[in-house]
This record gives structure tokens, sequence and C-alpha cells, in this order.
């Protein structure tokens, strides 16, 4: 037996069979928009991975439980900043790779965790750290970083 959105008999059997008729019922009645929306799903296939990642390879949690060290971060100075002050390691990890997402942290532009971070990122941002990825640690003045 074959269901079809047509058939009043065939909704309201789960929630999965549902869901399947409202996509055969768009298809149907929205096939130039459905052709749309398959075409991009392929290309989004298509892509590879490094290519669409908007965020950081790992997040922080994953970095931190697989590495010993956090020298082995590709931006351990600003990682290691963010998480010593106190700000939550996934969160730390986005900071580190240069997004300035605080609104992650926190909505209120009164937190002082929010502000700290600010201030962290804002120093990070005037030495130029996210101009090129640092190749070792000799280049960083760790003076000019507020604790």
């Amino acid at each position: 037996m074959t269901l079809h959105y047509t058939n009043p008999h065939d909704w309201g059997k789960s929630p999965l069979t549902d869901s399947a008729l409202r996509k055969q019922q768009f298809k149907a009645e929205n096939p130039e928009e459905w052709a749309a929306m398959i075409e991009a799903d392929i290309e989004a296939l298509s892509t590879p991975i490094f290519e669409s990642e908007d965020y950081p390879p790992f997040t922080g949690t994953e970095f931190l439980a697989t590495h010993e060290t956090i020298d082995d971060h590709p931006y351990s100075a600003a990682f290691g900043q963010f998480l010593g002050n106190g700000i939550d390691a996934d969160i730390a990890n986005i900071l580190a790779f240069g997004e300035n997402r605080f609104d992650l942290i926190s909505e209120d532009f009164d937190d002082p965790v929010r502000q700290l971070a600010t201030r962290i990122y804002s120093r990070f941002e005037e030495m130029g750290y996210w101009d090129k990825l640092p190749q070792s640690s000799s280049n960083i003045d760790y003076d000019y970083i507020p604790y």
C-alpha cells in the first residue's frame, strides 16, 4: 500500500508518514521550487567539506579531549587566553579562530565575561594575530595580552 498525500486516510498515522506526505504534496504542488531545492542539495553535496566550513575544524571540547596540550592548537595563544579567563571551551575555540561571536557568551553587553572576552579579542586583533596563521609562538608578545 502506497501513501499518497491526497488520501485523507494516510494522514495522521505517525509524524514520520505525515512528514513524507507533506514533502510529497510540496513536490506535486511546487515542482519548480522542489527542483531548485534538489539542485541546491546536490550542489551542497558536491562542495568539498573544507570549503563549506564556517567554523573551526573541531570544537574546543573535542580539542581538549584529544590533545594533551593546547600548544597544538593553530591559534593556541588566543585559545589559551579565552580558556584561562573562564570562557567555555567551545566558545573559546570559535573566538580563537577570529570569529567575534560574543553573543555566544551573553546577549547582555554589560556581562563582565563578555566585556573581558571583547578586550582580549581586541588586543589580538590589534596585534594582527589573525592576519595569518602563526607559525610559531615566538612572534607573540605575551606582555601585550590582558590577563
